[in-house]
C-alpha cells in the first residue's frame, strides 16, 4: 500500500516537514560520497533556517502537553499498561526539551564555515570547489571526519528529532483505518466535532497498482479527496472518472 498524508493544521505541517528533513539528513550522513555529505550539510542549514524563524521547541511542548492530557484520561479509566509506558516516554521527552535552553542550533549564528556555506547556497550553483576552496577542503577530508563533524553540528537538533518522531508515531497510530469508496474519483466527508478528539492528520491508503494519486483539500469541518490520473508529467492531471476503493485514517487526539 502507498500512504498519502495530509496535515490538518500548521503545527503538524511543520512537524512533517522537519520529519522529512531529518529522514533525508539521516540517509545522506550514512553515505560515503562527497555529494552525500554536501546534501546532509544543506539539510542541516535548512533545519537551522526553519528553527531560527519558528519556535519549534514551544510547538512540540504544546503538542506533548495536549497528548499527555488525552492519554492520562485513558490510563486512569482503563489502567492500560501500554498507555502508561507512552506517558513515561512523553514525560521524559518533555523534560529533555525543557532542560534545553535557547534555540536549536543557535551556535551556528557564529560559525564561520557554516555561515559561509549558507551564503554560497543563496547563489544558484554558488557552492562549488572553484569559488569556495574552503568547501573543497572540507569535502576532501575523510568520510569519518566529515561524518563526525556533521553529527556534532546536528546534535542540538536531536532532541526535537526524537520528540517529533514520538508525537508523530502516536498521532499516526491513533487513527483507525476505514474502507471507503470515491464515486467517480471524488470523496467528501465531515470532520466530526468531539471534545475528546482533535484531528491532526489524514492518511489515504491506496494499492501500489493504482496509477493515480489523491489530491486532498481539508478545512476545519470537512475535507474532500479527488483522485487524479496523470499519463505525462509534462501535462496536467485529470480526475479519475470511476469509483475508487481506498482506505482512510483520520488521526489525532
Amino acid at each position: 500500500m502507498v500512504i498519502y498524508e495530509q496535515p490538518l493544521n500548521e503545527k503538524i505541517r511543520l512537524f512533517m516537514r522537519l520529519e522529512h528533513m531529518f529522514d533525508r539528513f539521516n540517509y545522506f550522513i550514512e553515505k560515503d560520497s562527497k555529494q552525500s555529505s554536501q546534501s546532509a550539510l544543506e539539510l542541516l542549514l535548512d533545519l537551522h533556517d526553519m528553527s531560527s524563524r519558528i519556535d519549534i521547541k514551544s510547538a512540540i511542548l504544546k503538542l506533548i502537553d495536549h497528548q499527555t492530557m488525552a492519554l492520562r484520561d485513558t490510563a486512569n479509566t482503563e489502567n492500560n499498561e501500554d498507555t502508561r509506558h507512552i506517558l513515561d516516554a512523553l514525560a521524559e521527552t518533555s523534560d529533555q526539551l525543557y532542560n534545553f535552553h535557547g534555540q536549536f542550533g543557535q551556535y551556528m549564528k557564529h560559525h564561520n564555515f557554516l555561515n559561509f556555506v549558507k551564503q554560497r547556497l543563496s547563489i544558484s550553483g554558488g557552492l562549488n570547489c572553484f569559488e569556495a576552496p574552503v568547501f573543497s577542503l572540507w569535502t576532501n577530508q575523510s568520510i569519518d571526519i566529515r561524518r563526525e563533524q556533521l553529527t556534532k553540528w546536528v546534535e542540538p537538533f536531536s532532541k526535537s528529532q526524537e520528540a517529533i518522531k514520538l508525537v508523530m508515531k502516536l498521532i499516526r497510530e491513533s487513527g483507525q483505518q476505514t474502507e471507503c469508496v470515491a464515486s467517480d474519483g471524488f470523496y467528501q466527508a465531515t470532520l466530526r466535532d468531539s471534545h475528546k478528539e482533535h484531528h491532526q492528520l489524514l492518511r489515504v491508503h491506496i494499492p501500489h497498482s493504482y496509477s493515480f494519486y489523491p489530491e486532498v483539500s481539508a478545512g476545519k469541518q470537512r475535507f474532500s479527496i479527488r483522485f487524479v490520473s496523470i499519463d505525462d508529467l509534462a501535462e496536467r492531471g485529470r480526475q479519475v472518472r470511476e469509483d475508487v476503493n481506498f482506505s482512510l485514517s483520520i488521526c489525532g487526539f
